[in-house]
């Protein structure tokens, strides 16, 4: 018998390991108390530092608002994360790009 190849399909949740969790900016900003005070993210002067690795996101989406500067450390982080995080006097560190 000869080999046929695989056969099936990825499920969902295969997909997700893969590709690692994403968060909006508005879960994020209504996180960034309790992260303080868990010392899971610290305060920089203005800025509030934060490694969304440690918490297991890899991905920063540009769903909702934020109003505070962040200093955010994340693999992957959409445009319009990118612009919002900055008009709030903050800024993105891509992983990807310090490689």
């Amino acid at each position: 018998m000869r080999y046929a190849g695989k056969k099936g399909f990825t499920s969902v949740s295969q997909k997700m390991k893969r590709e690692g969790r994403a968060l909006n900016l508005s879960q994020l900003s209504n996180m960034i108390d309790k992260l303080i005070s868990e010392k899971k993210a610290e305060l920089d002067g203005q800025k509030i530092v934060i490694d969304l690795k440690q918490l297991g996101f890899t991905k920063l989406i540009g769903g909702g608002a934020i109003s505070r500067p962040i200093r955010v450390t994340v693999d992957r982080c959409s445009e319009g994360a990118l612009e919002k995080i900055k008009e709030a006097g903050g800024e993105a560190i891509l992983r990807t790009q310090a490689k």
